[in-house]
């Protein structure tokens, strides 16, 4: 009968539909993913990245064996073209953390700061009170100590020496140091003298002249302070 005859050919034709459907579909996915292939190298050439591979199913897009410094590149230049829906990156590669650009060049470094400008160094004085107010402060930052009964500078005692040293090098000609050894009550006045000559002797090692620096001795009764265990400097003018 004709229906039974269309009845057994209803399948047949069903299934001949979806084959077509099928290739077309199939057909159109190709022709999808060979574009976006295409246009997906020459995204990744014109921002300079290379030595990876592009991949789609589809509209979704793979990345695989690109280097980490290229990975996030990569990513960003397939991700703005039309059409790409997704975009995965597979394999060791991982983008690298920090800000990515997409011209090809590395992020611009921003420009190291100047090192900071040395501080002027303070004009040497040049007559008597100039001199005079240097050695007080530098003695007053550093005295120029001993050891208990003896003509050993201290630590702080050197230290403070050979910042007068270098204050007295150059000196002019017309000014001359009179240094002034101290001791604590009960010492030996000799002990004052000598130390006052540790120090002449110190500061001519130093660069000092020998006939601009001399020795001179006091008793000083201040006790136990250690304050007496000192030398004092005096600026004169010849």
């Amino acid at each position: 009968m004709p229906g039974t005859r269309w009845s057994r050919l209803l399948p047949t034709a069903l299934l001949v539909t979806l084959a077509l459907t099928a290739i077309t579909v199939w057909s159109a996915s190709d022709d999808i993913e060979a574009e976006l292939t295409a246009r997906a190298k020459n995204a990744l050439a014109d921002v300079g990245v290379s030595g990876g591979q592009v991949s789609f199913s589809g509209r979704d897009a793979n990345l695989t064996g690109f280097p980490p410094d290229k990975a996030a590149q990569a990513m960003d230049a397939i991700q703005r073209i039309d059409g790409v829906r997704t975009v995965e990156i597979s394999g060791d590669t991982s983008p690298p953390a920090g800000p990515v650009t997409t011209s090809g060049e590395p992020p611009s470094q921003p420009a190291p700061s100047p090192p900071p400008s040395p501080a002027p160094t303070p004009a040497k004085p040049t007559d008597k009170a100039g001199f005079q107010a240097e050695l007080d402060r530098l003695l007053a930052a550093t005295p120029i100590t001993f050891e208990p009964d003896t003509t050993d500078l201290t630590a702080d005692g050197e230290r403070g020496a050979l910042e007068v040293a270098k204050l007295l090098t150059d000196a002019p000609r017309e000014l001359r140091f009179r240094i002034t050894g101290s001791v604590a009550t009960g010492s030996d006045r000799k002990l004052a003298l000598n130390r006052a000559l540790t120090v002449e002797r110190l500061l001519e090692r130093n660069g000092v002249k020998r006939d601009q620096a001399y020795s001179t001795q006091r008793r000083n009764s201040d006790g136990a302070s250690g304050e007496g265990r000192r030398v004092d400097i005096t600026a004169e003018q010849r």
